[in-house]
């Protein structure tokens, strides 16, 4: 399955609960960094928040690009476990790649945003 020139491992089901999951994750985020700042909570925060954040947005971005990091590192499409021309490996684990930079950059960013309101 291929969304335009990118390539797709999950469906729309699949998709849909990344995004849910995500957004859970993006709000208990958002919850405990804004604690964090009113409060003054201590070091163990951030790199609580750093998870969080990491998580959500990674599941929020493979939601959006259709792509499973999971399935693409073990080289497979779908969960029936039918193995993908190199093609398809390479570009889905291209796309994972960038998911993830993207997804640790925004929680950097995140988290030093909270800091920075300590």
């Amino acid at each position: 399955m291929s969304t335009g020139s990118e390539f797709a491992n999950i469906g729309k089901k699949e998709a849909e609960r990344l995004r849910t999951i995500g957004r859970i994750a993006l709000a208990c985020g958002i919850a405990l960094g804004l604690a964090t700042v009113y409060y003054q909570f201590d070091l163990w925060t951030r790199p609580t928040l750093f998870l969080l954040y990491w998580f959500g947005t990674a599941l929020l971005l493979q939601a959006k690009r259709h792509t499973s990091i999971l399935l693409a590192a073990r080289r497979l499409r779908r969960i029936d476990g039918r193995e993908e021309p190199e093609l398809h490996v390479i570009a889905l684990r291209e796309q994972a790649g960038m998911i993830q930079r993207r997804s640790f950059l925004l929680a950097v960013v995140s988290v030093t945003f909270v800091v920075a309101c300590l």
